[in-house]
């Protein structure tokens, strides 16, 4: 086992290089099968300081470049997921790799550190420990309103996990200085999804409040995604929030459904380093290439759209912002009912306003971003009728030239990336021929 060392605020830390990274949880994550074609390795360590008074031994896993020559110098660091995944990975893996970024993910948290990482392998991460106490609640669980419930169980993130940021800022400096292998490292952005994406929003506040520890812990950028809740003011490094049709609160309040977001709270968030995207038709998790298990409701299928390639441009834009000083484009806000957080929509029911592509500026069916039931993370669609389609767009090739037309202008606009329009454009393709026969 290697060992490397580091000085954090004046406090020692260690980190162990673990045997057998094939063996790690989270070793088979969906495009882990990609790591080889793309000249990526694996590594996982132990690390171990103190935060907040406290010791603590934890577990990094990175995937980065072998060779240096094609590495980006960029690193992408998720807190592991409250529910002990890597949501920020499975939804930015392509991009990642076909742009030589490193990826990391540490986990911060005390419950799924303890519920999860050392449950999988006991003996490799018998040294995993953690502040605090494993939470067994959910934010569907208790009693009272939507927004009640997730208020209990976020008030559960930090009582039972008082190290998490800080040991997300030690993960951040052990990165630079070498002592996590990734390679040379220029720009360490912080991002998270969901629960993750407010465990970016509480490091975002605590920097902005000035009490988020050492210097050298500091991201160069912070990425919360899907998730929402307080404006967050004065954050000193450049951060983009990410927010889905489907994490706005007026869009799961009528179906009973907890969120972070607080009414429309996180555009108060905007400023000369804080930017926002709210896009139209997008659900929670992306289902257009990781389909979940269970069947979608009679006459729908699981939806189609692009959640990837939105994730990719924002991620993109969040880079050149942090790296090259390069401006991300403008803020997109869905449109809303005077006076409330009520979202407008259009004829088909989809929503005005925001970040807008194909899917909802030309639909080839009807989009939920909520679908009913325990899988609700996941949207659905009602496809139209072969002949509904001929009547709005005449052929195929008629639907994919107006459709190139949109992208380009997204593309042009730096809100979608070159590679996933001409992605979308043959899958498409493809789709409506096969529909049409």
């Amino acid at each position: 086992m290697m060992r490397e060392s580091l000085t954090v605020d004046g406090l020692d830390v260690q980190t162990t290089r673990l045997p057998r990274p094939d063996g790690a949880f989270g070793a088979h994550d969906v495009g882990s099968e990609l790591l080889e074609r793309y000249g990526y390795r694996t590594s996982e360590v132990l690390l171990r300081g103190r935060a907040l008074g406290e010791p603590f031994t934890t577990r990094v896993l990175l995937r980065r470049p072998a060779s240096g020559d094609s590495a980006s110098g960029t690193v992408i660091l998720e807190p592991m997921h409250f529910a002990g995944g890597r949501p920020v990975w499975n939804a930015a893996h392509e991009y990642i790799l076909r742009s030589g970024h490193a990826w990391a993910e540490v986990a911060c948290q005390t419950t799924p550190a303890l519920k999860y990482l050392k449950a999988f392998d006991p003996g490799r991460y018998a040294a995993v420990q953690l502040s605090g106490r494993t939470a067994t609640a959910l934010p569907t669980d208790g009693e009272g309103s939507p927004r009640e419930r997730s208020d209990a169980f976020a008030r559960t993130w930090w009582e039972t996990s008082p190290q998490t940021t800080a040991i997300l800022q030690i993960t951040v400096a052990a990165l630079r200085s070498g002592a996590v292998d990734a390679g040379p490292v220029r720009t360490v952005v912080v991002a998270g999804s969901s629960q993750t994406g407010g465990v970016v929003r509480r490091l975002g506040q605590r920097l902005s409040e000035g009490s988020a520890g050492p210097d050298e812990g500091v991201p160069d950028g912070l990425l919360p995604m899907h998730s929402g809740g307080a404006a967050l003011r004065g954050v000193p490094v450049p951060a983009i929030e990410l927010i889905a049709e489907a994490d706005l609160e007026s869009v799961r309040r009528p179906k009973g459904l907890p969120g972070q977001g607080r009414g429309l709270e996180h555009r108060k968030s905007l400023g000369d380093t804080y930017q926002i995207y709210e896009v139209a038709g997008m659900s929670h998790v992306d289902s257009r290439y990781r389909q979940p298990g269970g069947t979608a409701p009679l006459g729908t299928r699981w939806s189609t759209f692009p959640h990837t390639h939105v994730t990719h441009a924002v991620v993109d834009a969040l880079i050149a912002w942090v790296r090259d000083g390069v401006r991300p484009p403008s803020a997109t806000m869905l449109a809303t009912e005077p006076g409330t957080d009520a979202v407008r929509r259009d004829g088909d029911g989809h929503a005005l306003g925001g970040l807008q592509l194909p899917a909802t500026l030309m639909p080839t069916a009807h989009v939920d971003v909520l679908s009913p039931g325990p899988l609700w993370i996941f949207g659905i669609e009602a496809p139209l009728s072969g002949a509904e389609l001929i009547r709005r767009y005449g052929s195929t090739d008629s639907y994919l030239g107006r459709a190139r037309e949109i992208l380009d202008a997204l593309v042009a606009e730096r809100r979608y990336l070159r590679a996933d329009a001409d992605r979308w454009l043959r899958e498409t393709d493809r789709a409506l021929r096969e529909h049409l026969s």
